[in-house]
């Protein structure tokens, strides 16, 4: 048998996979219960697509309790939202 080539996640699923844990982590501390998020922390331990990390992320700042939610202003999380909306924005993703 051959060997099975390993596929890893490019560098914007890694950082969007980070994204989403601090979101998560976030909602935790605001108080949203672990049933309405579970699927989000489901998803982290597969091998989702760039669009249903958007999908699992904008689920989660949809939350009542996530409302004004922010990463500090000129962070890294914070650029790369921004980046990414933009990119993304421009292709149809997460809309």
């Amino acid at each position: 048998m051959g060997k099975r080539k390993t596929v890893w996640p490019t560098e914007r699923e890694v950082r969007l996979r980070f994204i989403l844990l601090a979101i998560i982590e976030t909602a935790c501390d605001r108080g949203v219960p672990i049933e309405r998020l579970l699927l989000s922390y489901i998803l982290l331990r597969n091998k989702p697509s760039q669009e249903q990390l958007w999908e699992a992320i904008s689920d989660c700042l949809l939350l009542d309790e996530m409302r004004g939610f922010r990463f500090e202003p000129g962070s890294e999380a914070d650029r790369l939202m921004r980046q990414l909306g933009d990119d993304d924005a421009r292709k149809g993703i997460g809309t």
